[in-house]
């Protein structure tokens, strides 16, 4: 019987070795703290695109409910050249709260599945109270590696993403993910006018 192959005709992998249990991977939409930013299109289309991936790859789901603290201070605050040193140590104790509670996650589940945005783009007046990053900062600062692969397109025409988080040091097991069931993307096409001289 033929094996299983992906959607670029390659033999697909499942996850897992022989005799492993399977990868296993949870879907957190706000990540405990952007209930309030999100826009149910965004979170469906990219809750489909997890659910297509899961199927695709063999991986397990499991629920293991957590809450990461909003990490917008501390993200902002760190970046700062002037801020005082109370704002720091705030900074670096929310930090160290939310990588507690990752640490925890990390060792229940594999792979975290969130949307990449919390919502669509916001429009070149910027982003007044909707954070783009309030997804993805949070791994800016905890150091997990993390991607974010095309999941659709939203109402408005715009793409929207699938952003899957690995536990500290397992890079490897994100971009075998990603190599072996997500096609590579096409470049688009270069106009004359963009063309380096050769």
């Amino acid at each position: 019987m033929a094996g299983r192959r992906d959607r670029m005709g390659r033999p697909g992998r499942t996850g897992r070795c022989a005799g492993a249990a399977p990868t296993t991977v949870m879907w957190s939409p706000a990540l405990g703290f952007a209930e309030d930013e999100l826009d149910p299109a965004v979170v469906a289309i990219a809750r489909r695109a997890a659910e297509n991936l899961i199927v695709a790859a063999g991986l397990a789901t499991t629920d293991a409910p957590f809450r990461l603290h909003e990490p917008a201070r501390a993200w902002t605050t760190l970046r700062r050249t002037d801020a005082y040193a109370g704002e720091v140590r705030a900074a670096h104790e929310l930090r160290a709260a939310n990588d507690r509670t990752l640490r925890g996650l990390f060792e229940r589940v594999d792979l975290l599945f969130t949307p990449t945005t919390p919502a669509g783009p916001h429009g070149h007046d910027g982003p007044g109270g909707r954070m783009n990053v309030a997804l993805t900062w949070a791994f800016n600062l905890s150091g997990h590696p993390a991607a974010s692969i095309p999941a659709g397109f939203g109402p408005d025409g715009c793409p929207v993403g699938l952003q899957i988080v690995a536990r500290h040091g397992e890079d490897d097991r994100l971009l075998a993910l990603l190599r072996d069931h997500i096609p590579p993307a096409t470049p688009a096409p270069v106009g004359p006018a963009e063309r380096s001289p050769t």
